[in-house]
């Protein structure tokens, strides 16, 4: 089975990806922000803090 280093450039280059993925999909343009607005997507998330959300 091939694992990937933590810290490679790869994996780096991929999380970085994800992240710009969440942020447009969810309209945002911070990482924080995005998982915040995601998880009030999900059915059935609960958010405790959504304060980074207020208009």
């Amino acid at each position: 089975m091939y694992t990937r280093k933590a810290g490679s450039t790869e994996t780096r280059g991929r999380i970085t990806e994800l992240a710009c993925a969440l942020c447009i999909s969810t309209g945002t343009s911070d990482v924080d922000a995005a998982l915040l607005a995601a998880c009030h997507r999900l059915p059935g998330a609960q958010v405790h803090d959504d304060s980074l959300l207020a208009p």
